[in-house]
């Protein structure tokens, strides 16, 4: 008790999350998965939201799964089973944003941001990310990374998002 944390990295998030989470229903959240993962395109997820949604939840992870490249599958060693399971650890997630509203301020934050889903990145580091500000004792710095929301942190943006989270770590003295 009483130790200070000297880094808490916010990874393309805003602080107010509840009302986003409230637009997510379980094919949303199973889709955003799914494309998140390289199974479906951003376009796909779009399109096959509206028909999915009066299928059973088998029916659309069966659409999904006949959709997915196998070699994909291959790599993320997916099974049906799985991909399952994926989607209730991600639906929790979501419910967990539902109710989340921060609270109590940190010594300093660091937010990566990326372009957002919806939006233009400007709009979105000030109108949705700045708000931290309010949550950090200190000035946030905030750090513009390579990628989309889904694709910061993929094979392609990785090792970029990689030096630079390091070099916010150092920055920070760590």
């Amino acid at each position: 008790m009483g130790e200070e944390v000297k880094f808490t990295g916010l990874i393309n998030i805003p602080p107010h999350i509840a009302d986003r989470m409230h637009e997510i229903d379980w094919t949303g959240g199973m889709l955003n998965l799914s494309y998140f993962l390289g199974l479906v395109s951003k376009q796909d997820a779009n399109d096959l939201a509206p028909s999915m949604r009066p299928l059973t939840r088998k029916e659309q992870l069966e659409i999904v799964w006949k959709l997915s490249p196998p070699e994909r599958l291959v790599e993320l060693q997916l099974t049906p089973e799985k991909l399952d399971h994926w989607v209730d650890i991600a639906g929790s997630l979501i419910e967990c944003g539902k109710t989340y509203e921060p609270a109590s301020s940190v010594s300093v934050l660091d937010v990566f941001y990326a372009i957002p889903l919806r939006g233009s990145k400007e709009d979105w580091l000030n109108k949705q990310l700045k708000p931290w500000a309010g949550y950090s004792r200190a000035e946030p710095s905030y750090t513009d990374v390579p990628g989309q929301h889904y694709t910061l942190m993929d094979f392609d943006h990785v090792p970029g998002f990689q030096k630079i989270f390091r070099a916010r770590l150092e920055a920070r003295g760590l």
